[in-house]
C-alpha cells in the first residue's frame, strides 16, 4: 500500500464489501490498510470517527444495521490488520540496518529514461542520515544528488535533499535483509515528475539492477551498453547472439561495454551477467519496433497556479514495442524497447457539444510534459467554466525503417486539491 505514500495515482482493488461500505468510500483503502492496530484500538478508531463526524452514520444510510456492519467491519479489520505480526516480530528480532557506505542507484524517470549512479551513505544520529552521489542518465547527463533522511521504524526512509539543485523529497521503504531500498524520489512540490528507484548496498551479494539500453535491434553494431549492479566483473555476458567487443571501463559497480548483435539474433529477453553478478528479464533483443503506446494512460493533471494550490502536470512517455514471438501485439512476450522521441500533441474528446477542451484544458511542450491550465473560472469559457475537460493526448514518432507510428492516451484535467491531508 506504499503507493499513496509514494502519492502514485492508483485504481484500488477492495475485497471486502464491509470495508468498502465503511472505510473506502471516503477515503482511500491504503490509508486504512498501512495501519496496524489490536482491535481495541480499531474500536477506538470508529469511536473517533462517530464523535469527530457525527453525520457519519446518516450518510451511511444505507448500511440498515449499523450495529452489525460495525462489528463486522472492525472484526475485519482486527484480522486483516493487527498489530503484531509474524513479518512484525521477525522484523523486529533482527532488524537490520542501513550500511553506511557507497550504495548502487538505479531507476527511471519519466520524461529522461534509465539511470544509474552511486551515493555514499553516512550516519548522523540513531536513525538519521545524510547522503551524496551522482546520478547518470542513458543520455549521458549526469546530476548531482544529496540530502537529509530519517529512517522511521528501521525500515521506512524519508528524505530531503536535491538533485542538480532542485528540491527533491524521497520515499523509500527497506528490504527485509537491509540491503536494498525500493521507492521513489520526487521533485518538490511537484510530486508527479518522479524517479522510480532501487537502491543496493555495494557491499551486498552480486546483482544485476538495470542494463541500459534495455533493448537492442538483432543486426545492430557497435552499441554501447552500460551494466549496474554489484559486485560485477567485466566479463559481461548478454545472451546468446550478443557480442561483447570490448570493455570499455569496469569497476564493482558499472561495466560499460561495446557489443554487436547478431543479424539472426533470437527476439526475446534474455538472463544479464557480469561475472557472478546476474539479472533476469532486464535486456533484450528484438526484431524491429511494431507500435508505440502513450504512458501514462489514463493520466490525471490538476488546474492551479494562481497561489491556492500547485498544478499538477503529467509527464507523458512514447514507449516503444516489437510484437514478440507470436506476431500479435499486447500480449505476454511483447518486448518493451524504451521511450522514443514523438512529436506531442492534444487533440479534443467529444465529451459533449461545443466545449472546445484542448483550448483551455492546458499545452505540452516537445517532451512530452503536460501544464495544465489556471484555476478558477475563465471569463473566455461558455458559462465561465473552469479550465477543465478531458483530453486525447496523442504522440507520433517515424521510426528509421520508414513509416510513422501513432498512439494516445486519455488525459482528465481537474480540479485543485486543495485539503491536503497529513498521508500526502
Amino acid at each position: 500500500y506504499a503507493y499513496t505514500l509514494e502519492k502514485r495515482d492508483t485504481k484500488e482493488k477492495v475485497d471486502s464489501q464491509v470495508i468498502i461500505d465503511m472505510c473506502v468510500r471516503c477515503h482511500s483503502y491504503a490509508k486504512t490498510a498501512l495501519q496496524r492496530r489490536t482491535p481495541e484500538d480499531w474500536t477506538k478508531l470508529a469511536n473517533m470517527h462517530s464523535g469527530v463526524l457525527p453525520m457519519w452514520l446518516y450518510q451511511l444510510q444505507d448500511v440498515l444495521d449499523w450495529d452489525e456492519t460495525l462489528a463486522a467491519c472492525l472484526t475485519e479489520l482486527s484480522k486483516r490488520f493487527p498489530l503484531e505480526t509474524p513479518e512484525w516480530k521477525q522484523w523486529v528480532s533482527s532488524r537490520p540496518k542501513a550500511g553506511e557506505g557507497k550504495w548502487v542507484v538505479a531507476g527511471y524517470q519519466a520524461g529522461k529514461g534509465a539511470y544509474g549512479g552511486e551515493i555514499e551513505l553516512k550516519k548522523t544520529g540513531d536513525a538519521f542520515y545524510s547522503y551524496a552521489g551522482t546520478v547518470e542518465f542513458e543520455s549521458g547527463e549526469k546530476q548531482p544528488i544529496g540530502g537529509k533522511a530519517t529512517l522511521y521504524g528501521g525500515y521506512a526512509w524519508r528524505a530531503s535533499g536535491t538533485l542538480a539543485g532542485k528540491p527533491i523529497r524521497e520515499v523509500f521503504h527497506i528490504s527485509m535483509d537491509g540491503s536494498t531500498f525500493t521507492g521513489v524520489r520526487f521533485d518538490d512540490p511537484h510530486f508527479e515528475l518522479r524517479g522510480v528507484e532501487t537502491r543496493t548496498f555495494a557491499g551486498s551479494s552480486p546483482r544485476i539492477l538495470s542494463v541500459m539500453p534495455k533493448a537492442l535491434k538483432a543486426g545492430t553494431k557497435d552499441a554501447t551498453v552500460t551494466v549496474v549492479g554489484t559486485g560485477l566483473s567485466k566479463e559481461v555476458s548478454l545472451g546468446d547472439g550478443v557480442n561483447v567487443k570490448k570493455v570499455v571501463s569496469a569497476t564493482p559497480t558499472k561495466v560499460v561495454v561495446t557489443v554487436d548483435v547478431a543479424d539472426k539474433a533470437a527476439a526475446g529477453y534474455r538472463a544479464a551477467k557480469a561475472g557472478s553478478a546476474a539479472g533476469g528479464n532486464l535486456f533484450a533483443v528484438y526484431s524491429a519496433v511494431d507500435y508505440i503506446k502513450v504512458v501514462p494512460s489514463p493520466a490525471m493533471s490538476r488546474t492551479g497556479g494562481l497561489g491556492y494550490a500547485v498544478k499538477q502536470l503529467v509527464q507523458f512517455d512514447a514507449m516503444s514495442f516489437s510484437k514478440g514471438a507470436d506476431g500479435a501485439a499486447g500480449t505476454g512476450d511483447d518486448i518493451e524497447i524504451g521511450r522514443v522521441p514523438a512529436a506531442w500533441k492534444v487533440v479534443e474528446l467529444a465529451s459533449s457539444n461545443e466545449d472546445h477542451d484542448v483550448e483551455f484544458v492546458g499545452t505540452i511542450d516537445a517532451n512530452g510534459l503536460f501544464t495544465p491550465g489556471n484555476e478558477g473560472p475563465n471569463p473566455k469559457r461558455a458559462m465561465q467554466e473552469n479550465n477543465m475537460g478531458d483530453v486525447w493526448v496523442t504522440a507520433s514518432w517515424a521510426g528509421p525503417g520508414g513509416g510513422t507510428l501513432f498512439a494516445r492516451g486519455y488525459l482528465l484535467a481537474t480540479i485543485p486539491l486543495y485539503v491536503q491531508r497529513p498521508v500526502q
